[in-house]
């Protein structure tokens, strides 16, 4: 029977996380750079009224729903599992050499 080694349980999950706050983070950053140094093209802005109303110059939507929110957990999961296979994969090789 296997034993979970709790301590490297916890190290999976926080690495995890800090994993996943830093890509949120990193994109927060890139937006905020790009909206800071966005500079419009004045001479084609007006070249058609019709592309002034119905088109979005960047960005997108993101719909949360049910089925997002498992996958992105799910993802989670999988992520921090993977992680602790592959540590505690490390230590028993490192244990037994």
């Amino acid at each position: 029977m296997m034993r979970i080694n709790r301590r490297l349980c916890v190290e999976s999950l926080l690495v995890t996380l800090f994993m996943t706050l830093g890509i949120i983070g990193w994109k927060v950053a890139r937006g905020m750079w790009m909206t800071a140094t966005y500079v419009p093209e004045m001479t084609h802005s007006y070249s058609s009224v019709a592309n002034l109303q119905s088109q979005v110059t960047f960005g997108a939507v993101v719909r949360w729903d049910a089925g997002l929110i498992f996958l992105y957990g799910i993802g989670f999961i999988l992520f921090a599992a993977a992680y602790y296979g592959i540590r505690s994969g490390l230590m028993k090789r490192k244990q037994r050499s």
